[in-house]
């Protein structure tokens, strides 16, 4: 579980999935609610939605089309009757054809997509509109990123991700580093893919990347 960030309150699901797979449920005040990535043990996610009271179920957002990230998503419809948003092509995307930059209603705030390609060319970074929390999926993780194409992630994270309040907490798709999250201004200081110079410098880090 995470706490309470500002409005909206977040909750961490460790669901299993292929590789130590996040799923996030997160509930504004008001009672709308939201999905990340359902994927793993959809039980889970379902005794978190049961646990969470009278909600309404406003999205389920896909940060990319990964298998391991999205597995559970049928299954998470059938408790959480919800409109699925992704990338206009995420083999799964409903019926909002979303844009880059495009705000979404949400409680007392919004989640703003934002297209990140890199890892996926339909990775999407979901932020809420009160700096509190961004759901990176595979672009970003606690110490690290996900494999990808070096000239697009590069341009993602230095144009996309650096700007952003490092107030944020970074929720990423999978338990990969020392903590489970950690503000986005932590991840400026200490993730080395955040502090590369130039493209060569970061294709130089990637060699690391395990």
């Amino acid at each position: 579980d995470g706490g309470v960030l500002m409005s909206v309150t977040v909750h961490q699901l460790a669901v299993g999935g292929f590789d130590h797979n996040f799923s996030y449920l997160a509930v504004a005040a008001n009672g709308d609610a939201l999905l990340v990535d359902p994927t793993g043990d959809a039980e889970v996610i379902c005794r978190a939605v049961e646990a969470a009271g009278s909600i309404t179920p406003r999205y389920i957002l896909l940060t990319h089309g990964h298998l391991d990230h999205t597995q559970a998503v049928g299954e998470a419809l059938g408790f959480f009757p919800a409109e699925v948003v992704a990338h206009p092509n995420h083999p799964l995307a409903g019926r909002t054809r979303l844009r880059d930059g495009q705000l979404l209603p949400f409680g007392e705030t919004a989640v703003e997509a934002i297209f990140t390609p890199g890892h996926t060319r339909d990775s999407v970074c979901y932020r809420f509109a009160d700096d509190s929390a961004v759901f990176t999926g595979d672009v970003l993780f606690v110490g690290c990123i996900g494999f990808c194409r070096s000239k697009e992630m590069y341009n993602s994270l230095m144009k996309k991700i650096l700007p952003l309040a490092d107030s944020l907490v970074v929720y990423s798709g999978h338990d990969y580093g020392p903590v489970p999250f950690r503000t986005l201004g932590e991840e400026k200081k200490l993730n080395p893919y955040l502090n590369c110079h130039s493209l060569e410098e970061f294709k130089a880090e990637l060699q690391h990347l395990e």
